[in-house]
């Protein structure tokens, strides 16, 4: 019978002399063998890291006071500016003005870049500086458009007062100089560790 199994080639016939059962066959690639009853082998537990940077929790009073000033700023473009009265109402609205209405939007437009800088959490100078500009050149240019109007004298009964508008604008304009006060974020270039 141990010619049959010699013939036939089979492993336990090699290792005759050998009490231990056969070796299992290891896979490529460093991958242990499992025996029979053993448990398979598990990848180590890691830590699962978020791939988004930690950024700071957004200053939720300065974003919505400056969101308000943008509002505004925007709004004010399109609301009467000059009111004549007399024998009826005349109302001149901003954007009738091409070069000022076109400035305060493309200001407004600077203030709601950074007041969406300010909801996603960024802070800096940057952000500051320009919500500052935004809002003192709002106010200057109301400021010279007051007066503008209030330097018109009476024509053919009519009597020019100041519209709503400018009022909303300058309004528009202190919001968004406060709302660079209210954000917490550093006021120098440099950040420290």
């Amino acid at each position: 019978m141990t010619d049959e199994i010699e013939a036939q080639g089979h492993p336990e016939g090699e290792q005759a002399g050998h009490d231990s059962p056969p070796l299992p066959h290891t896979p490529p690639m460093g991958i242990s063998a499992v025996r029979p009853g053993d448990p398979p082998p598990m990848a180590p537990q890691q830590p699962v890291v978020s791939r988004r940077p930690d950024r700071p929790e957004p200053n939720l009073l300065a974003s919505l006071v400056a969101s308000a000033g943008v509002v505004l700023a925007i709004i004010g473009t399109f609301l009467p500016w000059v009111v004549a009265e007399g024998a009826g109402t005349v109302s001149e609205i901003g954007w009738d003005q091409a070069g000022d209405a076109v400035l305060v939007l493309v200001l407004g437009l600077a203030g709601a870049a950074a007041t969406g800088a300010l909801w996603i959490g960024v802070r800096g100078l940057v952000v500051k500086l320009v919500l500052l500009a935004a809002g003192a050149v709002l106010l200057l240019l109301t400021g010279l458009e007051i007066g503008d109007v209030r330097a018109l004298s009476p024509i053919q009964g009519f009597e020019f007062r100041v519209g709503s508008g400018l009022l909303v604008i300058a309004v528009g304009g202190v919001l968004l100089f406060v709302a660079a006060l209210l954000d917490r974020g550093p006021w120098s270039l440099r950040s420290r560790p």
